[in-house]
């Protein structure tokens, strides 16, 4: 079993007018991560129904060196070189850096988006006197995630040096997606977020559009 330790979660807002060229950028990197042997899942993702077009790379690697020589390689550089003629704004090195805290992967395919073509992400704040709490919650809550057969991965995740976390999750199908999202942890979830969060859970939804999974 392949899971990271170390990851980062780099959203992407795309000029007017430049969500399809941000796609095949971001589709275009799928070849070269297949090269990249400690970038374990490399997930392209399309914000649904986003306007303008945003976009998310979520990725994840065995330990800091790895993720050094990924931010050391292709993809990174070719992003901030295009970022001005396509991007609102680049990304800020500092803000996407992630603790991978639990996670579930398996590999649905083979093939340029590994058999999964919808996901989630969902971002929070934790009170700063429940932020263990809600570690402990996620990574707790890992056993009934792995009970889920149609949730292909899950991770859950905290940006270093913040009381911010977050759950990202990619099904083969929307179906699967709408399971998740009723069944008990993600209730679960719900129920205790105003004990212990800051404001509402941001939920998204995410189209896939290129993965790399080792499981």
């Amino acid at each position: 079993m392949s899971h990271g330790t170390h990851g980062s979660f780099v959203p992407l807002v795309s000029q007017g007018g430049k969500g399809d060229t941000v796609g095949q950028f971001l589709v275009g990197g799928y070849g070269i991560v297949l090269d990249e042997p400690d970038t374990l899942q490399w997930y392209a993702t399309k914000y649904v129904d986003s306007n303008p077009e945003q976009f998310a790379i979520f990725d994840t690697f065995p330990h800091e060196e790895g993720r050094g020589a990924h931010f050391s390689g292709a993809i990174p550089a070719a992003l901030m070189e295009h970022a001005p003629n396509m991007l609102s704004e680049g990304p800020d090195i500092n803000k996407i850096m992630v603790e991978v805290l639990a996670s579930k992967v398996t590999k649905v395919a083979e093939g340029q988006k590994a058999g999964l073509t919808v996901g989630i992400r969902v971002l929070f704040t934790a009170k700063p006197e429940k932020k263990e709490a809600v570690k402990t919650f996620l990574t707790g809550s890992l056993p009934l995630i792995k009970g889920e057969a149609n949730t292909a991965a899950w991770y859950a995740i905290h940006f270093h040096g913040t009381d911010n976390f977050g759950i990202v999750a990619f099904f083969a199908s929307e179906e699967a997606k709408e399971a998740h999202l009723k069944d008990k942890v993600a209730t679960a979830f719900l129920s205790s977020a105003d004990e212990n969060l800051v404001g509402a859970p941001d939920l998204v939804k995410l189209e896939v559009l290129a993965a790399k999974v080792i499981a």
